[in-house]
């Protein structure tokens, strides 16, 4: 079974262009605009690892990465625009695995998005986890105000 991704991303070429690539690459892929619409989608998409623009209509996606990190323990890649430099130290701080700068290559996300699924899977099962249902993973009643 195919690893799964859930996108979320504002912008709709991106956001195309990202399903399309990453489906290229082997992963089962969602798209989504928003996070109210990714978490409508969270148990329908079951994701392995999610990717959020750092720019989302009606909230921040430090945010979002810092509430599914804590709700749900899902690996998470954080996308953006980093005029000063100092983005990527918020996006860790915020729980993210891997901030990508935009203008990115697709190629490159879908390789470092492997890479730290493949971690993740090793982590878990050293730690004698199931792997692949989040809902194992994690029971508490996430947060989306």
């Amino acid at each position: 079974m195919a690893d799964s991704i859930l996108i979320i991303e504002g912008e709709i070429a991106l956001r195309e262009e990202l399903v399309a690539v990453l489906s290229q690459a082997g992963f089962t892929t969602a798209g989504v605009s928003d996070y109210s619409e990714a978490y409508l989608r969270l148990d329908e998409v079951d994701p392995d690892i999610v990717i959020v623009d750092e720019v989302l209509q009606c909230r921040d996606g430090r945010d979002v990465c810092h509430r599914l990190r804590n709700n749900f323990g899902i690996p998470v890649i954080l996308l953006g625009k980093d005029p000063n430099g100092m983005a990527w130290m918020r996006a860790v701080e915020a729980g993210a695995d891997l901030y990508l700068r935009k203008p990115f290559s697709c190629r490159e996300l879908a390789a470092r998005a492997k890479v730290i699924l493949q971690r993740y899977k090793k982590l878990r099962q050293n730690r004698g986890e199931q792997t692949g249902n989040r809902k194992d993973m994690d029971t508490r009643s996430p947060d989306i105000n």
